[in-house]
């Protein structure tokens, strides 16, 4: 499978859809803040992507929810895709944590913020 513009990896079979779009979008800010990535770093891209759309998807089935007539099963549901974003957040974290890890590995991708704590470190 061909990579998309920009070198995002592919992870849906339409790119073309709102989910597509939610994919791309998020892949593209990620490597403008973190610059170009080497190809070791695609998977890693590809699941942080994935974990967005599932968390997307969370939030929409939690509004749906809400609107749910039945108190008990509301608050049910509730609970249960609460505890599933907290999963989902926790899994981005980590995998954006690994991506800027392979971006600095790779000489590229040092937020300002690091580079700063990493030359005081540095110097005497």
């Amino acid at each position: 499978m061909r990579r998309l513009a920009g070198g995002i990896p592919r992870a849906l079979p339409s790119h073309r859809t709102p989910e597509g779009a939610a994919y791309g979008s998020y892949c593209r800010a990620i490597l403008r803040r973190l610059g170009p990535l080497g190809p070791e770093s695609m998977p890693t891209l590809k699941e942080a992507g994935r974990v967005v759309l599932e968390l997307e998807r969370v939030n929409r089935d939690a509004a749906a929810a809400e609107r749910v007539r039945n108190k008990r099963r509301r608050d049910r549901e509730l609970a249960r895709l609460d505890r599933r974003k907290w999963s989902l957040r926790d899994q981005l974290v980590k995998l954006e944590r690994r991506l800027a890890e392979l971006a600095a590995a790779n000489g590229e991708g040092e937020d300002l913020a690091a580079r700063i704590a990493r030359l005081q470190r540095e110097s005497p």
